[in-house]
């Protein structure tokens, strides 16, 4: 196990994969393709549960189900607005919503 609290690796896990790991393509496309942003949030769910599993967090069954459906409703409204304007104060909402998200699991 790391020396890291489960808030903490999930916080990394989070912030390599939602920006980093996700490349190009999926960040553009996402917007345009419900499937592959449906492919993104339960990717993103199912490594936030393996971080979880991982560092020995308390990890019970809704868990997958709250990420993933949080996720895909928050990215989905993010790409909305960034068909309206540029993202601006949607990418800091967009990720202060998924920290909410991350808070509650480890509550």
């Amino acid at each position: 196990m790391s020396g890291m609290s489960p808030l903490g690796l999930l916080l990394l896990a989070h912030l390599l994969y939602d920006f980093h790991w996700q490349g190009p393509f999926i960040s553009e496309m996402k917007g345009k393709n419900a499937f592959l942003l449906a492919v993104h949030a339960w990717t993103w769910a199912g490594l936030m549960c393996a971080v979880l599993i991982y560092s020995g967090a308390r990890f019970l069954e809704w868990y997958p189900y709250w990420l993933g459906l949080t996720h895909l409703a928050i990215d989905a409204w993010k790409c909305q607005q960034k068909r309206l304007e540029p993202l601006g104060m949607a990418l800091y909402i967009d990720q202060a919503l998924h920290l909410v998200t991350l808070v509650v699991v480890v509550l």
